[in-house]
Formats: C-alpha cells, sequence, structure tokens
C-alpha cells in the first residue's frame, strides 16, 4: 500500500503541474485608448504576438491565469510648471503595457513605450509582448525563442499508441455466505468450527496497451486498444487479454495536451479460479501528453474503471474451510500507464 500511495502521489504531483503549466499558457488581452485606430491597433497585434507565442487567448479574464493590459494616453509634459501635451517633434502619445497575475490581482510587470505613428510602432510589438510576458514561467522559453512553438504533434488525424501499464486492482470482500460478514468456516454456518478471516485483495497486474487514435475533431478522439496483463487475484501464470475503447477531449496548451475521456473495456477471457467474472467495465482517466520528437509525444494516463457485476471466485481455502464454495468481492481497478504516441497525418 506505501507503494501505491507513492505512485498515487507522484502521479498526482505531477498532474497538478502540468495543470499549472497549463494554466499558464492562457492569457487575457484587453486595452483602452482614446483613438479607435489605436485600440484596435494593439489589440490585434497583441493577440497576434501571443497565438504565435503559443498562448491560448481567452475570451474573459475569468478563464486566464494573466492578463496583458494596455492604455494609450497623450503624452504630457511640464511647461513652465503646467501640463501640457508634448510639442511637435517630440512623441505625442505613451503606450503603458501592464501583466497582471489574476490570482493574486498583482501587477507583475509594466512597461512605457512612446511614440507618435502607429508605423513606428511595428517593429517593436513583438519586442514590446516578449518583455511584458517574460515573468510567465511556462511560456518564458517558447517566447524568448522569439518564434511559435511547435504544435504540429497535438494536430494529426491518427495516433499508434503503446504503454506500459501498472493497473492495480482492488477486491472489496463481499458479505455474502461468510460468517461475521468475513470469514470462510468449516461446519455448517449456523453451527461453524474453525474459521479464517478474508481481507479485501489488491493486487497489481502490470501489463502493455497498443492502440489506435482517431482525431475527428480538434477537440475529440476515439481510440480503440487491446489490453494484456498478467496475473488472476492468486498467480500471475493467468494472462489477462481485454479490448477497449475511450472517447477523449483534447484540451491543448503551448507544450501539453490534456484528454479527458470515458472509456468501456470487455475481458476477452477468464482465469479458472473465477466461477463469475463481469466482461464488460466502464469508466474514465485522464491522459496528459508532452511532444516527444516532431510527429509524437509521452504521456501519462491515471484512470478507473469499474466491472459491471461482482466477481465470484472459487474458495480456494476449501480443504480446512470448505463453505462456502465461492467467496464474492466487488472489483475496481486504478490504472496508471506511461506510454508514446506516434501521429500520422496533419489535420
Amino acid at each position: 500500500m506505501k507503494k501505491i500511495a507513492f505512485i498515487l502521489g507522484f502521479l498526482i504531483l505531477a498532474v497538478s503541474l502540468f495543470a499549472q503549466a497549463a494554466d499558464n499558457s492562457r492569457l487575457f488581452i484587453e486595452g483602452t485608448a482614446d483613438r479607435e485606430d489605436h485600440q484596435e491597433f494593439f489589440l490585434t497585434n497583441f493577440n497576434v504576438e501571443a497565438r504565435s507565442s503559443g498562448f491560448i487567448v481567452t475570451a474573459t479574464k475569468q478563464e486566464a491565469a494573466h492578463t496583458l493590459g494596455f492604455t494609450v494616453t497623450p503624452n504630457m509634459v511640464m511647461v513652465q510648471g503646467v501640463q501640457r501635451r508634448a510639442p511637435p517633434g517630440e512623441s505625442q502619445f505613451v503606450l503603458n503595457i501592464t501583466l497582471l497575475n489574476n490570482r493574486r490581482n498583482e501587477i507583475i510587470s509594466s512597461l512605457d513605450f512612446y511614440f507618435s505613428d502607429l508605423m513606428e510602432v511595428y517593429e517593436y510589438t513583438q519586442l514590446l509582448f516578449i518583455r511584458a510576458t517574460a515573468p510567465i514561467p511556462s511560456t518564458r522559453g517558447g517566447i524568448a525563442s522569439g518564434g511559435a512553438v511547435d504544435r504540429d504533434w497535438q494536430n494529426k488525424w491518427v495516433y499508434f499508441r503503446t504503454s506500459f501499464d501498472y493497473p492495480i486492482t482492488f477486491n472489496a470482500l463481499q458479505p455474502k455466505g461468510l460468517i461475521g460478514g468475513q470469514a470462510v468456516y468449516e461446519g455448517t454456518y449456523e453451527l461453524p468450527g474453525e474459521i479464517s478471516i478474508l481481507e479485501n485483495i489488491v493486487f497489481p497486474q502490470p501489463g502493455v496497451t497498443l492502440g489506435l487514435e482517431v482525431q475527428f475533431l480538434n477537440f475529440m478522439s476515439a481510440e480503440g486498444n487491446f489490453q494484456i496483463s498478467m496475473g488472476n487475484t492468486d498467480t500471475y501464470s493467468f494472462i489477462n487479454w481485454i479490448t477497449g475503447a475511450a472517447l477523449k477531449f483534447a484540451l491543448k496548451s503551448q507544450y501539453l495536451m490534456y484528454q479527458p475521456y470515458g472509456a468501456i473495456a470487455y475481458q476477452l477471457n477468464t482465469s479458472s479460479v473465477f466461477t463469475e467474472y463481469p466482461s464488460l467495465s466502464v469508466g474514465g482517466g485522464m491522459q496528459i501528453g508532452a511532444r516527444a520528437g516532431k510527429e509524437g509525444s509521452i504521456f501519462v494516463d491515471v484512470n478507473y474503471m469499474y466491472p459491471l457485476g461482482d466477481m465470484v471466485k472459487l474458495n480456494k481455502y476449501d480443504k480446512l474451510f470448505p463453505n462456502p464454495d465461492v467467496i464474492y468481492y466487488n472489483r475496481y481497478v486504478i490504472g496508471l500507464a506511461i506510454g508514446y504516441k506516434y501521429g500520422s497525418f496533419d489535420r
């Protein structure tokens, strides 16, 4: 159980770090100006720079981790103790850009740029954007490079998947036919002799998965897969063969792709230690991928699957405690996997 807790804790930490990185790539842009052409120019150009740098530009401030704000005002100077518009020959306007951390409602960067005509600003908009957003950790490297982040790996029609799986099976003992709801016995149920108390069974079943995923919409894909895992609840001498399918929803950030999904699985064979075994399982999970090469990604997958029915197992203690003949368990599986997906055919 300590190993399970460590693995789960590690994956939860990884997911939270991934989520924070993805959240930092979401940016809201707003601004005001006295002149309509000024406002339109900076809104348009900062949106272009944001998207080319890998940011997801949101429609509302609440959706973003940061807000890039700007104001354009006349350049006011002091002349003989009186504040007046800058004289001809000097910059007539001042652009102020701020970066706000939305969680803390705190300005983390601010800069000014003086200009008279919008034509002067064209060659500086990228530099201004880079300087203003430099404090954002998860996107800093991509922006500093001054170019767009390659996201082709997120936009393929077909992905071929392979993974190493470490599903942990939890078999919760059911009280049916057991003394006190938890013990096998000799004799009769009304007058039992010796008894042996049973416990829940936690059983890791390592294996591999091969799959084919089709991304038929930009935000949705379907995967069919074939899974092989070791063992039943007594021995690793039996190999489980399972086929499955998943419907995935894609949430794409600058460097990561999140895919929450619903899934079904069908058990193709059953160990002889069971008299009843639910063939169909349903559940879901989260797959988080990061680019690995131009066409592919490595991913971590955490999922939960629940069989539709109880698992009925032969009483292996029948020589000493022969009753009841079978033992009932309620089964569920927490799946952990790490793997690689190779994409083909650009969307």
